[in-house]
């Protein structure tokens, strides 16, 4: 039985680590601070890295699609100028 929590534990560490890794670099928190936060408290600090998140969606204006953060709006198809994308099929 502890040959498995052994090994068990070196998985989450090692998910931990490519987590914080790719996750880490854009978060205000960095490699480090993120790494610390999921592996002292796993639940909690994945949560708290995500409130952390650097992300800001500009939102869309002409449909009200608060999570856009590209250029055309993923359901109106729309950019700020109110252009529709090409190829756009609504």
């Amino acid at each position: 039985m502890s040959l498995l929590m052994i090994i068990i534990a070196i998985i989450y560490i090692i998910i931990c680590i490519l987590y914080s890794w790719f996750e880490g670099r854009k978060k205000t928190t960095g490699f480090i601070g993120t790494l610390f936060l999921v592996l002292i408290i796993p639940f909690i600090g994945y949560w708290i890295v995500e409130m952390l998140s650097n992300k800001k969606a500009k939102g869309c204006g002409w449909c009200g699609n608060k999570y856009n953060e590209v250029e055309y709006c993923g359901l109106c198809g729309k950019n700020e100028q109110g252009d529709t994308r090409p190829g756009f099929v609504s």
